[in-house]
């Protein structure tokens, strides 16, 4: 029996691109993303925020956080919540090298026309 692989990745894309595309791919990530441009939170004020069930926002802040996206600093107080803050520096990088590795493949096609957000 043939086994597809789960990811398919295009020869020659950017590690940077790969990873960029596993932050920003996913609509529950992004949803993270932005209740983080709010300031740092804890988890219940994410979930507040987000609308999210708080299973579904652990699972993707634990792959944020593996993906460095996201960092988390435990706080001086009862059972040690975590604070999830978004690792801004982290997020430029990967939002450069995807504009940067997209654009280049509309340019290299021809195409000199910019690209209007619908």
């Amino acid at each position: 029996m043939n086994s597809v692989p789960s990811v398919v990745r295009p020869a020659g894309q950017p590690d940077l691109v790969a990873e960029a595309a596993k932050v920003f791919g996913n609509t529950v990530r992004l949803s993270i993303i932005n209740a983080l441009r709010q300031g740092p939170a804890l988890r219940a004020d994410l979930v507040e925020r987000t609308g999210l069930p708080a299973k579904t926002l652990g699972a993707q802040l634990t792959e944020l956080e593996a993906m460095d996206a996201v960092k988390a600093e435990a706080q001086q107080s009862r059972g040690r919540p975590m604070l999830y803050y978004a690792n801004h520096a982290r997020l430029e990088r990967l939002l450069s090298a995807l504009a940067q590795y997209v654009l280049a493949d509309v340019r290299s096609a021809g195409a000199e026309t910019p690209i209007e957000p619908h």
